[in-house]
């Protein structure tokens, strides 16, 4: 699935991200692979210490970035993503972007031709595709909640989506997921022995472009 994801984000506008391998030794290996930077970390450290240093060593190599996005290895998105995002104003000290639209979530969203942004049911559901600003991920790494969180011998390793809403849900931001989903679910094999993911409703296809969202696009 990986190599369909990461062809999916170069049409997305992401055409170089760094691979965060979980349990793997061998980063020559995996660069000469794939072309692209590469942090391996073992022993594996699971789901949340994985994902958690990989927002952590973006930030430290970037520390000046307007937005950090962190992407799970079994997705496919719409077609010029990075542009829509940057295109939209994102809502500094409020939320943050969940690009992932669950089906739980859909029924938050506002019925009708409604496309665009809206509050999520904050439950966190689903971390394939998260979108932070500078200042969100200082809260979100500096957050008690998160630091906590590895002491819990049964979710401590897990459920990420559920650890980043709660933490910043404590610092008084909300999720905002979005309507159609701009990322779809590949992956039906969990690594933190979930269900499998049923898939999102609404998703338009690798091949629709999102800056037809955007009002001055959909006019022409």
């Amino acid at each position: 699935m990986l190599p369909r994801t990461l062809s999916s984000l170069r049409d997305a506008g992401f055409p170089s991200p760094r691979l965060f391998v979980d349990g793997a030794k061998d980063v020559e290996g995996w660069e000469d692979e794939f072309g692209l930077e590469v942090t391996c970390r073992f022993p594996a450290l699971r789901t949340f210490g994985n994902w958690t240093l990989s927002l952590a060593e973006m930030y430290v190599r970037q520390p000046k970035a307007e937005r950090y996005a962190v992407f799970q290895d079994d997705l496919i998105t719409v077609r010029n993503l990075r542009q829509y995002l940057e295109a939209q104003e994102y809502p500094a000290g409020k939320a943050y972007w969940n690009l992932y639209t669950a089906r739980s979530n859909l029924e938050a969203a506002p019925k009708g031709d409604y496309r665009g942004w809206f509050d999520s049911n904050q439950m966190g559901r689903g971390a394939l595709a998260l979108v932070f600003d500078r200042e969100a991920v200082q809260t979100l790494l500096s957050s008690r909640h998160m630091v906590d969180r590895p002491t819990d011998e049964f979710r401590g390793w897990r459920s990420v989506d559920g650890g980043i809403v709660t933490a910043m849900k404590k610092a008084r931001r909300k999720e905002l997921c979005h309507t159609p989903t701009l990322v779809h679910h590949t992956g039906m094999k969990s690594t933190m022995l979930n269900a499998a993911n049923k898939d999102t409703t609404g998703f338009p296809g690798e091949r629709f472009d999102a800056l037809s969202f955007l009002p001055e696009r959909a006019k022409r």
